[in-house]
């Protein structure tokens, strides 16, 4: 499997915090160049943060041509503060149920999937929070 992590085929990446109970608050769109997500490739978001009061919902969302041939996709997810802290997460994401149909969105070979990471994230300092996310099918 570790050389098939080099040929997922995605067509991009999203960053989304929305703050509770309101609209979109950071919203990045990532391509992935050629629909091929290399494992030692690394997505880069920078999140400025002022408001250390409101709670913020952080979802990933997954962009797929159907393509993909698991029904997964790991993801490891690095989280740098500006104070310094790094934390570490590992998550799944499931693109498809048991069937082998697409989870999400989408229709004719394009599928869109909103995975939550984490929610009702209260940041505890200002600056810019920096999420760094790769595949971790390897």
């Amino acid at each position: 499997m570790n050389r098939l992590a080099g040929s997922l085929m995605f067509a991009a990446m999203a960053f989304l915090f929305t703050a509770c109970g309101q609209k979109d608050f950071y919203l990045k769109n990532v391509p992935v160049e050629n629909g091929v997500w290399p494992a030692e490739q690394f997505y880069r978001f920078e999140v400025p943060v002022r408001d250390t009061i409101s709670s913020y919902n952080i979802y990933l969302q997954v962009r797929n041509d159907g393509r993909y041939e698991y029904s997964n996709l790991w993801l490891f997810i690095r989280t740098n503060s500006p104070t310094g802290a790094i934390l570490r997460d590992t998550i799944e994401c499931r693109l498809s149920d048991v069937q082998g149909r697409w989870e999400g969105r989408g229709s004719g070979g394009r599928f869109s999937l909103e995975v939550p990471l984490r929610y009702r994230v209260k940041f505890p300092n200002p600056g810019t929070y920096i999420f760094e996310i790769n595949q971790g099918n390897a």
